[in-house]
């Protein structure tokens, strides 16, 4: 696996996380009582989510409802309490009852950093609910949610980020008007305007990813105007193509589709749990190709990563298949997962295959197999 994609994706938060200079967060001085119960509540919740989730523990899945109701009951509970609540209330499958929990957060503490990126719980909170909202068949809800974000994106200046936030809202939204609404006139239109938007100076990252979902827009822009085969042909390898797992690293977390901020409590190894569990929902979901997609790199990248290659593989190959911008990637990764495995001659054939699909990619097939000679 190439060290840099790896290293792209270890640090997604902490690059993702430096970029927008959010309102002050609320200074309130600290109750220890308070504090403390706290505490004993997040510890109790995240025993009590992995018992749930590894064990099939009915009677820890109501008490976890019942911790996080009392996160909430909390004297002024804080923009984590709120998150927590949440993540729980969507893994409980309650979505009207998360979405409530978001929207009272981004009303109180609009301005505030999220627990899980350092961007305003108003743009964060507002990703969240719109990814419960299409999980939950309200396709509705989710169009308003990203136009709503769109909206407070244009009364943020000078902010790192703010393009590579406003590609992903309208290819969310360029998605639900052509597969949902079935008008490819407006998604086409709202493809293009991203190839309007100019490239962020200076912040290093975010110029990598901007990079990638300028070309997704155009692969999606020539599959509806001219067909999937059209579409394939015109997909070319380059350099900042091998930050993928990493745009789908920062896309997942943003979007709420990782363990966050529930991986930050207890101990136990298993709370890996809440992010499977969340993607692989989102795999299962047919709402959201983007979300399938990603959750297929992202989650198949963090199984390599861990050397848990048939897992990996899986994810890869369901990626390798589909109609995606991501596929040739998928591709090469799996090749790598095969590499890894001393199996030269399965990653060698997965090599050939992604280049006959596409031959904008014999290039990178062919460096790559240089490199393991």
């Amino acid at each position: 696996m190439p060290h840099g994609v790896r290293l792209l994706l270890a640090v997604t938060v902490t690059l993702a996380g430096i970029c927008f200079a959010s309102g002050a967060n609320k200074s309130r001085p600290v109750n220890r009582d308070v504090s403390l119960q706290k505490y004993r509540i997040e510890k109790a919740l995240g025993q009590n989510v992995i018992s749930w989730l590894c064990d099939a523990n009915d009677a820890a899945a109501v008490e976890c409802d019942r911790l996080a109701d009392s996160l909430l009951s909390l004297e002024e509970p804080d923009v984590r309490s709120y998150f927590l609540a949440a993540q729980v209330a969507r893994l409980r499958q309650k979505s009207d009852k998360a979405i409530t929990i978001m929207e009272n957060v981004i009303s109180i503490y609009p301005d505030e950093k999220s627990p899980t990126m350092a961007f305003p719980v108003k743009i964060v909170g507002r990703f969240l609910i719109g990814t419960v909202a299409k999980q939950s068949g309200d396709i509705k809800k989710a169009e308003n949610v990203y136009k709503a974000i769109l909206e407070e994106l244009k009364n943020i200046e000078d902010s790192r980020g703010k393009e590579g936030l406003t590609m992903i809202c309208n290819l969310y939204l360029a998605e639900i008007e052509s597969l949902h609404l079935k008008r490819n006139d407006l998604a086409l239109a709202r493809l293009e305007s991203i190839q309007q938007i100019k490239k962020p100076t200076g912040h290093g990252h975010w110029g990598i990813q901007f990079e990638v979902y300028k070309g997704w827009a155009a692969y999606e822009h020539t599959r509806i105007s001219k067909g999937k085969t059209q579409a394939v042909q015109q997909l070319v390898m380059h350099p900042d193509m091998m930050a993928a797992p990493f745009v789908a690293g920062t896309q997942l977390n943003l979007c709420g589709l990782t363990g966050g901020p529930l991986d930050g409590i207890g101990s136990d190894k298993r709370i890996n749990v809440v992010a499977d569990t969340l993607f692989d929902r989102a795999v299962r979901n047919v709402s959201s190709p983007i979300d399938k997609s990603l959750a297929r790199l992202g989650h198949g990248f963090d199984q390599q990563y861990r050397k848990k290659f048939t897992r990996a593989e899986m994810h890869y190959s369901a990626l390798f298949e589909e109609d995606s911008y991501f596929s040739p990637m998928a591709g090469l990764l799996l090749a790598h997962c095969k590499k890894a495995q001393g199996k030269t001659t399965e990653a060698d054939g997965i090599l050939e295959e992604v280049k006959a699909k596409y031959p904008g990619y014999d290039s990178a097939v062919t460096k790559l197999k240089e490199s393991w000679e």
